[in-house]
């Protein structure tokens, strides 16, 4: 595991589309929000924040379909309280009544991100980051969900015993962010770094997981000092590719049809992209999903699902300032349908449909830049540096006949 993938959350997908397999998200080194020792300042005047802690992390890999994933981690402020979080999941496929398949899924975590009660919490560190020992004490939440329509139930398991024991097993390397999103004169500006090893450890949940080993750990010590003038700006997502242009707009809706029957759900992510020079090719990439409730004809209801992805070819234009953006294209997709009427098997197949963005900026223009590096002994380092505008927007986006206005918008250029 590299030091750039350390901290992960094992969250499994549940969906017609993704059976039984885990998605790792994968923790940024930037914090967004203040750090809670920022310092109260008169509007307009800058804030300061300078945050420094040592943690150590176990990861819990699945071995199994049915296994835990996930993760335990400590944090230790300088001056302040240790702290643990809890994330753990699985899911399973399990045989309905009516001989279908569905996905069965459990999690299990801590009340807070920072829990410490009913304590205590303890974490034990060396200050060369060779080994770490985590103890705590707290409620832990279960959430499962049984699929097959089946309710979901939320259990509370008091006062459970939280174990981790890392050993680094690497050199200690030196990984960090530097940056700034600024729009006018506001401004936040941050660094961020971190010494760490990677290593193994072990792990006990209560009684859920006793003394799984893992080989994927880590033990850090970190600073995060941020400093804020004015409003923070929002940074819209990095909608474009290096020295290129692009727009993306997602919509999602839910209906209540009358009489039960008719589309329950449907979703629509629209992206366009041009490259820089000397190519600038445009690429217009899209996906819908639609759940409605059928008739079946024998006196029974069902749940039909239709799933489209792709991308192909388009036009983009973008307008001045970032201020509007418009695309659109004629996309082949992998069409994917369930129909619970037929047994809940899913069938694919081709087909071609005509996608459109249009998009109207509502926020001021937003720089986002960074430079991050990573230094390891004997390996040299890797130093990257990029940027970014970017504009929050509100639009349209259609797949088809499936579409809407957007939740979430935004338009941008980025450097090379």
């Amino acid at each position: 595991m590299t030091g750039e993938s350390r901290e992960r959350a094992m969250k499994p997908c549940v969906g017609a589309y993704c059976r039984v397999v885990s998605c790792i998200a994968i923790a940024g080194l930037i914090i967004p929000a203040l750090a809670s020792g920022a310092a109260a300042a008169p509007p307009g005047d800058a804030q300061q924040s300078d945050l420094r802690y040592y943690q150590a992390a176990v990861n819990l890999l699945p071995d199994s379909d049915d296994a835990y994933a996930g993760a335990v981690s400590f944090r230790q402020e300088v001056g302040g309280f240790a702290t643990v979080d809890v994330f753990l999941s699985r899911a399973d496929t399990v045989t309905c009544s009516d001989s279908t398949e569905d996905i069965a899924t459990s999690t299990v975590q801590t009340e807070t991100r920072d829990a410490r009660e009913p304590g205590p919490v303890v974490l034990e560190i060396g200050h060369s980051l060779d080994r770490a020992v985590g103890q705590a004490v707290v409620n832990l939440v279960v959430t499962a969900n049984p699929g097959c329509g089946e309710p979901e139930s939320v259990t509370t398991l008091w006062a459970q015993e939280i174990q981790i024991a890392v050993t680094g097993t690497s050199a200690k390397f030196f990984t960090g962010i530097s940056g700034t999103t600024s729009a006018g004169p506001d401004r936040s500006t941050g660094r961020f770094y971190d010494f760490a090893r990677d290593g193994t450890g072990t792990l006990t949940v209560g009684s859920l997981i006793v003394g799984t080993e893992s080989p994927a750990a880590f033990l850090k010590y970190a600073v995060e000092r941020q400093r804020n003038h004015g409003d923070v700006p929002a940074a819209p997502d990095p909608v474009a590719p290096p020295g290129g242009t692009g727009a993306r707009g997602d919509y999602s809706a839910e209906f209540e049809p009358p009489g039960g029957l008719g589309v329950l759900f449907e979703d629509t992510i629209v992206q366009a992209s041009t490259t820089g020079p000397p190519g600038r090719v445009t690429t217009v990439s899209a996906s819908s999903f639609t759940a409605e409730l059928i008739d079946c004809g024998d006196g029974t209801t069902a749940i039909r699902e239709q799933f489209v992805v792709g991308s192909g070819p388009g036009v983009l234009t973008i307008g001045r300032k970032l201020g509007t953006a418009t695309a659109s294209g004629s996309i082949q997709f992998d069409r994917f349908i369930t129909n619970g009427c037929l047994g809940g098997e899913t069938v694919s197949d081709a087909v071609v449909q005509p996608v459109t963005l249009n998009l109207i900026a509502t926020g001021p223009i937003v720089r986002v830049s960074d430079t991050r590096w990573q230094i390891r002994p004997g390996e040299g380092s890797e130093r990257t540096h990029g940027w970014y505008l970017g504009r929050q927007a509100t639009g349209s986006v259609a797949i088809g006949a499936v579409g809407g206005t957007t939740n979430l918008a935004a338009i941008g250029s980025a450097g090379p």
